[in-house]
């Protein structure tokens, strides 16, 4: 399958008639590798380039139409895509906590997931 990494992108959103906010994350999926000299150097310029275009198709348009085949196949990448890089994150940021204890995990997250559109 295809290899690409999620590059978050914080948002503080202000709160109403306060001084809080709050952090919305997004994520863009970017490619393992970035270019392939080698399919450039053989005249490939298209090919080159198409595991970046490939990932960055995920997250370019949300909620694509899905009449097709191929439309279908990005809606669930990019439903994989999302899922995944936000529970890596829960993960990696519990992980990062001193003296919390595993047992803790669900007491300390809660996840909710939306598909609306």
């Amino acid at each position: 399958g295809d290899v690409c990494m999620a590059m978050a992108y914080d948002n503080p959103i202000p709160a109403f008639d306060s001084y809080n906010t709050i952090n919305l994350r997004l994520w863009k999926a970017t490619p393992a590798k970035e270019f392939d000299l080698g399919e450039f150097s053989e005249g490939d310029y298209m090919k080159a380039v198409s595991e970046r275009q490939r990932a960055e198709n995920i997250t370019n348009v949300l909620y694509p139409a899905d009449h097709t085949m191929q439309g279908k196949e990005l809606r669930l990448r990019q439903q994989y895509f999302f899922v995944c890089a936000t529970l890596q994150d829960i993960v990696r940021r519990f992980k990062k906590r001193e003296g919390w204890d595993w047992s803790e995990f669900s007491s300390k997250n809660a996840i909710q997931l939306n598909d609306t559109h």
